[in-house]
């Protein structure tokens, strides 16, 4: 199959976008054909199928061609059509094309689903002073006076939904490498920025090529690698072929960034070269199994990067970068599995989320252990190889890994894949004994259990669960006080229950556990036991306070962070804030005001300082370091910390919020940060009329784009600080949600469901979500449960305080 496609950008952006596209294809079998194109009918102009015209028109995204103008064998079929797509992105002077999952239909005609892959000839006439990047290296330019028409040559086979250009006022960088000549797309107008990032850019990328290459052994597939840099791009990256796009401020960091951004960076390059082997060479047969090309992208990234930082405790970034938020999904009454149902493509969009994206590594990282390192690389070879250039499914990459071990991989694949819910792990200690066992969902794990005898440990064992419901004993000797922490290596999945013995020594401010990774996963376990109602709250606040005072590991630090601030809006009544706002805002001036910790660090725990601050003292000394007549030693601030800095001031109302938000947009110098702060701050405003004009402009589509400064305004709009304004707003806000999953991109419906519904814990909040659930008894399950997972800790949130 071969599809040729022409667009010509027009300079105005109120213009439409006319296409050709010429579709080569063979039939086996003689009979009806569709393909597919959602859009509007009058922007078919016209169909040519084997040199015949034809009076054919779009109807249910859909061009049905009869089988008497069709041939077996080889068929053309040439459509002239109008895209107005807003899978085009389009911007006064860039678009740029994004059409995972379903979109590509969307943009121009074509046979959308994943396991129709084709080769691409692209022609784009642009505007004379844009540049174009695509899936496949550039044949030619033909200049004329007012366009430009780059020709790009013919790309190898892919998916629909990995075709991509994007065009514009991009700046370009370029560099020869050992793959060819590399190019940098990218917008940001701060030269100095990009001077400091752009080598690690290029070395990254080579380095996550060349590692991949000797892993699979396979040389790079495709013809080129290009990187587009786009500002405020939906997703942090998207692997399409040849042409990278990345989230520019994921890729080009501020100032002196700290080795976990340097990290995440790094992680995020690895992660998308990775899906040129896994996604784009070999591509999953249909959209349910989308989240076999996330899992193995994820885990060679951490692969790729691990050895690259050999300072950085990896086993704890595992821990805490997964197993929390696969977590706050899976303890939910809407969890979803890992490989999940799928009966149309339209929603493909909802399969995406937390569970695919960290779950699923957690789960192959128990098999890659089972297996062994060696047998499982051995079977990933030889799946890349059977299926070079074509699809395969979960079920066909098991039948390669089977016989490379002993394990059921059905029962485990049913286990872990097929099911959800995670396991509640209880030990219990009696005399020299101890007991863990299983209760509810059975997955079959290995991770340790340690027994701390006084302040050491005395017994580090780990634990198979292989068979179901097995309980394990072993023998214990201590005379000293004993605590058991379950799941000391972090390996384990699910809520590990110590006995009361352990769980108060746990929570004592005064004990503390030496190896970081044995302290995240008992923090994490207290996250999941203070949710359930095993620990109160008090005690896990008082908990995550003393923790955070002498924590020294940044990465737990800065979970400790995150949970203090989850708590602090959801879990806190106003009063409860203000009473405690003091001791809080002492602890963190102490810890800002520590030269001991780096700058970066106490950067983090500034934002944290700064998202949680209710006292009018704490709010004047943020207004002191915004307006500069402040300091904190050894930390400069950003022109992106001070935009943030304005919408925190704003938020609470602070020396007026329109003349703070005012002054923050004559500083600043990036327009497309000026863009995006002009959009957030209608959220902010200080004036009802003007907050509630925004609302309503976001039930028109086109004003839902880009997505992420809508998220951005979202939660400033629906800050606990303002919901005595905004809960009035909540019922619209999910009335709009089966529009949105059908408008919005992949993540769109639960980022929505996030920015409406985060930090609330009201009675009417959690009635509003209730009734609206009980009177949409046909939204789809995918969807329906994201509502049930974004609501959760409301619903949580309001359980306890009915139980006090």
């Amino acid at each position: 199959m071969e599809y040729r496609l022409y667009f010509s950008i027009p300079n105005r952006l109120s213009s439409p976008v006319p296409g050709r596209a010429e579709l080569n294809f063979e039939l086996i079998n003689r009979k009806d054909l569709v393909i597919d194109f959602m859009t509007e009918a009058t922007n078919l102009q016209s169909i040519t199928v084997n040199n015949r015209l034809l009076s054919i028109r779009v109807k249910n995204g859909h061009i049905n061609i009869p089988s008497k103008y069709l041939l077996t064998g080889q068929n053309k079929v040439n459509i002239d059509f109008v895209s107005c797509s807003p899978s085009l992105n389009r911007k006064a002077d860039y678009l740029y094309t994004l059409l995972v999952p379903d979109r590509a239909s969307t943009v121009f005609p074509c046979f959308d689903q994943p396991d129709l892959k084709a080769a691409f000839n692209l022609t784009l006439e642009i505007p004379k002073e844009w540049v174009a990047v695509a899936n496949a290296p550039l044949g030619k330019i033909i200049e004329s006076d007012t366009s430009t028409v780059y020709v790009f040559e013919k790309t190898k086979p892919v998916s629909t939904y990995l075709f991509a250009f994007a065009c514009g006022k991009f700046k370009v960088a370029s560099q020869p490498t050992r793959y060819g000549e590399m190019a940098i797309y990218y917008r940001d107008n701060d030269s100095a920025k990009v001077n400091r990032n752009i080598e690690a850019i290029y070395e990254l990328h080579t380095q996550s090529l060349g590692w991949m290459e000797n892993y699979t052994a396979i040389p790079y597939p495709f013809s080129k690698l290009d990187i587009v840099l786009i500002p405020d791009f939906q997703y942090n990256g998207m692997e399409h072929p040849g042409a990278i796009y990345y989230r520019e401020s994921s890729i080009l960091l501020e100032g002196d960034p700290s080795e976990n951004k340097l990290l995440n960076r790094a992680n995020l390059i690895a992660h998308e070269v990775s899906h040129q082997w896994f996604g784009d060479l070999v591509t999953m047969r249909w959209f349910n199994d989308v989240w076999l090309k996330e899992v193995f992208a994820g885990l060679m990234a951490d692969k790729i990067v691990n050895p690259q930082f050999p300072e950085f405790n990896h086993q704890l970034s595992f821990l805490l970068s997964h197993y929390p938020r696969a977590y706050s999904v899976d303890r939910t009454a809407g969890a979803n599995p890992i490989r999940q149902e799928l009966d149309n493509l339209l929603n493909a969009g909802s399969l995406y989320g937390d569970i695919i994206y960290h779950k699923a590594p957690i789960a192959l990282m128990q098999l890659e252990m089972a297996m062994g390192v060696s047998a499982f690389q051995e079977g990933l070879r030889k799946y890349l190889n059977t299926y070079s250039m074509g699809n395969a499914s979960w079920d066909e990459l098991i039948d390669i890994l089977d016989p490379l071990t002993s394990l059921n991989l059905s029962v485990w694949s049913k286990a872990w894949i097929e099911s959800v819910g995670m396991p509640t792990l209880k030990a219990t200690l009696n005399d020299s004994m101890y007991v863990v066992k299983k209760i509810g969902v059975q997955l079959p794990m290995v991770y340790s259990v340690e027994v701390l005898c006084g302040s050491n440990v005395n017994e580090a064992k780990p634990i198979q669960h292989i068979q179901p419901e097995v309980s394990t004993l072993f023998a214990s000797s201590c005379e000293l006080e004993r605590v058991i922490v379950p799941n000391a290596d972090g390996l384990g999945y699910g809520m590990f229950v110590p006995d009361s013995q352990s769980l108060k020594l746990l929570c004592d401010s005064s004990f503390r556990i030496a190896d970081p990774v044995t302290r995240s996963a008992s923090l994490i376990s207290a996250n999941e036991l203070f949710l359930n109602g095993k620990l109160d709250g008090n005690t896990y606040f008082n908990m995550l306070l003393a923790s955070l005072a002498r924590e020294n590991e940044p990465q737990v630090r800065s979970y400790i962070l995150a949970s203090i601030e989850t708590y602090w809006w959801t879990f806190l009544a106003d009063s409860a804030r203000e009473n405690l706002s003091q001791q809080v805002e002492i602890q963190f001036s102490k810890l800002l005001l520590n030269s001991s910790i780096p700058a970066d660090e106490r950067k983090s725990i500034f934002k944290t300082y700064a998202r949680i601050a209710v006292s009018s003292n704490a709010a004047e000394e943020l207004y002191g370091i915004w307006s500069g007549n402040k300091s904190l030693p050894g930390l400069t601030f950003t022109e992106t910390d001070l935009t943030f800095l304005a919408y925190e001031l704003a938020v609470r109302n602070v020396h007026n919020a329109d003349s703070i938000l005012d002054l923050q947009e004559k500083r600043i110098a990036n327009p497309d940060l000026l863009a995006k702060f002009r959009f957030v701050r209608r959220a902010l405003s200080p004036d009802d009329a003007l907050r509630d004009d925004f609302f309503h402009s976001l039930l028109i589509p086109e004003n839902r784009r880009p997505e992420p400064w809508v998220a951005e305004a979202l939660h400033y709009f629906n800050h606990p600080l303002r919901d005595s304004f905004a809960s009035q707003y909540l019922r619209a806000s999910l009335d709009l949600l089966p529009e949105i999953q059908q408008t919005g991109d992949i993540f769109f419906p639960k980022t929505w469901l996030d920015a409406i519904l985060w930090g609330k814990n009201s009675n009417q909040a959690a009635e509003i979500v209730s009734s609206w659930l009980n009177q949409h008894p046909n939204v789809p399950d995918n969807l329906k449960n994201k509502l049930i997972q974004s609501s959760d800790l409301l619903f949580r949130a309001v359980d306890k305080r009915k139980k006090k």
